[in-house]
């Protein structure tokens, strides 16, 4: 292969390897646990790992939370990327869920699109069900339509079906993965 064609497939392959990798775990003094990861970002610890050595055989590992997360809902149920904050405002409904959220722009650009997902948790910790969500869409060309600097807005209502096995009110886990800005 020509030394030119290397550096192609490199340059292709470098966003799929640019991903953030655990670094390392710390306490905090108050006892929460916090990821710390190789691009200078941090993470709580929510969902625990599962152990190498575990042999899971005819069924699929269940993603569970951490204790530090059933015992503060308020660590899952908010997220913040690049100056984008989503938080769970309400659950109204009982089939299907309908989940509102607040998000907020504390960044220095008005933001057109965000996106990422929700996913379900029963009384337990155990992972009932996840969805992909689009938490904020504005249309470009329509400034009006933007979440600018400062703002903070209801999000789109985002409905769900209720998991089987879910009783009383779900823990719910809110994740942003892409942010668009104008």
């Amino acid at each position: 292969m020509k030394p030119l064609s290397r550096l192609l497939v490199a340059l292709c392959l470098s966003p799929l390897l640019a991903q953030a990798a655990p670094l390392t775990q710390v306490t905090l003094p108050d006892g929460r646990q916090v990821q710390l990861n190789d691009d200078f970002t941090w993470e709580y610890l929510l969902i625990k790992p599962t152990a190498s050595g575990d042999v899971v055989t005819g069924a699929v590992a269940v993603p569970v939370l951490t204790e530090q997360a059933m015992t503060n809902p308020d660590l899952l149920a908010q997220a913040a990327k690049d100056g984008i904050g989503v938080k769970l405002d309400k659950i109204e409904g009982s089939d299907p869920l309908s989940l509102q959220f607040m998000v907020s722009n504390t960044g220095s650009r008005s933001v057109v699109r965000v996106r990422g997902s929700v996913t379900l948790f029963s009384e337990q910790g155990a992972q009932l069900a996840r969805q992909e969500a689009r938490f904020w869409v504005g249309e470009n060309r329509l400034p009006e339509s933007y979440l600018r600097k400062g703002q903070q807005r209801p999000s789109l209502v985002i409905e769900m079906p209720r998991p089987a096995g879910l009783t009383g009110q779900p823990l719910v886990r809110v994740e942003i993965e892409e942010v668009e800005f104008r």
